[in-house]
């Protein structure tokens, strides 16, 4: 049976480490990721309310902003060109103050290149990836 921990100190954003490519020292601004899955009503003869349901396609999505200079460095370890890398698992710890831990595996690719400059003095950029699979809370 779980316990519910009730009162401790909940996973924020210095509780979580990002691997990808090889290094967890890329300045990385910001991740998001969710999966989602078509789901269909099945009906029959005779009724107006659904008899059951079908699953259908599974749709993974992440977002990755990342700093100028991390940008810049994977850019010149991949020739200039992020498009060309290929596949890479970007690796999302989450390990609290009790060491707790949550590791989600992300299997994606750049499927865009470029920069963002704004009226900030902090130059990041947001990736939406080309995202194969996910998987979640894979332990450790």
């Amino acid at each position: 049976m779980s316990v519910i921990s009730r009162g401790g100190k909940t996973f924020d954003n210095g509780d979580v480490q990002i691997a990808m490519l090889g290094s967890i020292d890329y300045e990385v601004t910001k991740i998001s990721y969710d999966t989602e899955q078509e789901h269909t009503a099945n009906y029959a003869l005779g009724s107006n309310e659904p008899s059951s349901y079908s699953m259908g396609k599974k749709k993974h999505k992440c977002t990755l902003g990342l700093r100028l200079r991390s940008i810049s460095e994977i850019e010149k370890a991949a020739g200039g060109n992020l498009l060309a890398i290929k596949p890479f698992n970007i690796v999302v710890t989450y390990i609290d103050e009790e060491n707790e831990m949550i590791v989600d595996v992300i299997k994606c690719k750049f499927q865009s290149q470029g920069r963002e400059v704004g009226d900030s003095d902090d130059i990041k950029r947001e990736f939406e990836m080309f995202v194969i699979n996910i998987e979640y809370n894979v332990g450790s």
